[in-house]
């Protein structure tokens, strides 16, 4: 990542483990044949495609594409990161806050980003 754009993101209220996790675009990836899907567009007009592989009842693999904010990916990555080794009844409880926990702080305004990943996951768990 350029240093002018960590910087940037930093300034903004990033934590340390956000800008890590945009820069290296954890789990931006296509899921072949997932077992669930979700395309959920929140009220900025940001769009989340969350892709699943569930397994024995356990999430095994997740993977995001997005249209979107620095806030949708890093909220979109650790999300998949946290659930992965869940069981969906577990990942469907996520809440706004725990996303927000596991990326160690973003900015107030990106809350919303926080948001829709959970409702994007819950939308694929058909919660």
């Amino acid at each position: 990542m350029h240093p002018m754009r960590k910087n940037l993101l930093k300034e903004m209220g990033f934590s340390e483990k956000a800008i890590k996790i945009i820069s290296e675009n954890v789990n931006m990836l296509d899921i072949e044949n997932p077992s669930a899907y979700a395309k959920h567009q929140s009220s900025c007009g940001d769009i989340l495609m969350l892709s699943l592989k569930i397994k024995d009842d356990i999430i095994v693999d997740a993977g995001y594409q997005y249209i979107g904010c620095a806030g949708l990916q890093a909220c979109a990555s650790g999300l998949t990161e946290m659930i992965k080794g869940m069981k969906p009844e577990e990942a469907g409880k996520i809440e706004i806050r725990d996303i927000i926990n596991y990326l160690e702080g973003i900015p107030k305004q990106k809350y919303e980003c926080a948001e829709s990943a959970r409702d994007t996951l819950r939308k694929a768990l058909g919660k």
